[in-house]
């Protein structure tokens, strides 16, 4: 008796400890990416119809992650960046200038092998 009450719990503990493994560590999940365009506006003061009143910006942005450092990224010279991130939510803020053009922070998240898109567009304070 006292050899079967010994295999069953080293069956036991055997099990504790695989089910205790399966829950840590393992792959990360893929990564998923953020792409965007990046655009300013008014760049006439004078708004004509069926004339496009903003273009393409080049700027700095910060992607934000609690408990992690910032992430600086530009778009480039057409506003388009993409870049590759773990999954999760993050909070994207455009560097502003002192004191135009200007920006609104906007949070976004992050699937695993999927792209989110985001807009970025800045006001020229141009009126």
């Amino acid at each position: 008796m006292r050899r079967y009450l010994s295999a069953a719990f080293a069956i036991l503990a055997v099990l504790a400890l695989a089910i205790a493994a399966a829950g840590c560590g393992g792959p990360d999940p893929a990564p998923g990416w953020l792409e965007g365009k990046v655009s300013i506006g008014p760049i006439n003061p004078v708004e004509q119809p069926g004339v496009p009143n903003t273009r393409p910006y080049s700027a700095t942005l910060l992607i934000k992650r609690p408990g992690s450092a910032a992430l600086e990224i530009a778009s480039d010279d057409n506003g388009e960046f993409r870049v590759s991130l773990p999954p999760g939510t993050y909070d994207l803020e455009p560097v502003n200038g002192d004191p135009l053009p200007t920006a609104s922070a906007q949070e976004f998240v992050i699937e695993s092998g999927r792209a989110t898109q985001v807009r970025v567009d800045y006001d020229s304070g141009i009126r």
